[in-house]
């Protein structure tokens, strides 16, 4: 097991009152694994890889819970400590890629500054394995790009930029926020397939953070639903979208757009996410769900198996699954 969260809750407070972004959550990562966690806006995804990170906003708090990365709880280490796992043990690959690139910096002199560091090589050496690596997240005339400024290329260039400056050390995992959200179709095709290839061929495990469902099926063998800051579905990616248990996960794939009847409205889940500053007593779908029954407003369910041999790693928080 390379990463395990387990039932780790984040609290954020502010003056007038304190919000829980994570509620309990546990799920984890195997090495050369890749797996998606997808949700709506607002269900925790990011909170989830800041928190892995140890970037969580200073009026965050870690309440409970443990997060294990290769058996040591990272939660427990010292901010060098935490520095030195960033970058060359855990890297990132934001949905921006503009934020995460220095305006002012050619991409070589970017690209070798990270190497310098992780690898301790020399600048020279650094730089020509720069290069190396833009020619590996296939990036035309490499020795050219590397030169340039970020502005001078386009968004696919840029995030294969960014994914080649995440890979640098190379890290055990890499954590992608919605690395191809500004992208058209074809180029996040490319990065998706670019992703993949990388994990293969250096056995890099990757948590894939996304809303698109479409995605995880391509790219993931297992996936992870979340909902307001809660764990609710986890599973094989196959069984999970083929056999929903989670009224959450049924009208997240019910609400995918080809599976919409041409002379009908888009399906959309009713209501809102409820306000965290006030966490329901009993489940925290249960106001928008369509399958709710009484103990759902009384008692919180419990992630639990929904089926049987190969199947119990399929797990569903739902009192009427």
């Amino acid at each position: 097991m390379l990463l395990e969260i387990r039932d780790v809750t984040v609290e954020f407070s502010s003056m007038q009152d304190k919000i829980t972004a994570l509620s309990h959550i546990s799920f984890s990562i195997d090495r050369g694994e890749i797996v998606g966690v997808v949700g709506e806006s607002g269900s925790g995804k990011s909170v989830t890889a800041l928190t892995i990170l140890g970037l969580l906003d200073k009026n965050a708090k870690v309440a409970s819970g443990q997060i294990l990365y290769q058996g040591e709880n990272v939660l427990t280490f010292d901010k060098k400590r935490r520095q030195a796992l960033r970058g060359k043990q855990i890297g990132m690959v934001f949905q921006e890629p503009m934020t995460a690139l220095h305006p002012t910096m050619r991409v070589g002199n970017q690209l070798a500054e990270v190497i310098s560091r992780h690898r301790r090589i020399p600048k020279k050496a650094a730089y020509q394995l720069a290069v190396a690596s833009l020619d590996e997240v296939h990036i035309r005339n490499p020795e050219l790009v590397a030169r340039k400024y970020p502005f001078e290329l386009s968004g696919g260039m840029r995030q294969r930029v960014v994914i080649a400056l995440a890979m640098a050390a190379p890290p055990d995992l890499l954590i992608a926020d919605e690395p191809t959200t500004a992208l058209d179709v074809t180029i996040q095709h490319e990065i998706l397939k670019l992703m993949k290839e990388l994990s293969e061929k250096r056995g890099t495990s990757i948590m894939l953070i996304t809303h698109d469902l479409g995605v995880v099926a391509q790219l993931c063998r297992r996936i992870v639903v979340m909902y307001a800051g809660e764990v609710v579905e986890t599973g094989e990616t196959a069984h999970v979208l083929n056999s929903p248990s989670h009224p959450y996960t049924r009208a997240l794939i019910g609400a995918l757009p080809d599976r919409a009847d041409p002379a009908e409205p888009l399906q959309a889940i009713p209501g809102e996410v409820p306000n965290l500053r006030a966490r329901p007593q009993g489940c925290i779908f249960a106001s928008r769900c369509s399958s709710v029954i009484p103990l759902c407003h009384q008692e919180p369910p419990v992630l639990e198996p929904v089926g049987e041999g190969q199947a119990k790693s399929h797990k569903a928080a739902c009192w009427v699954r």
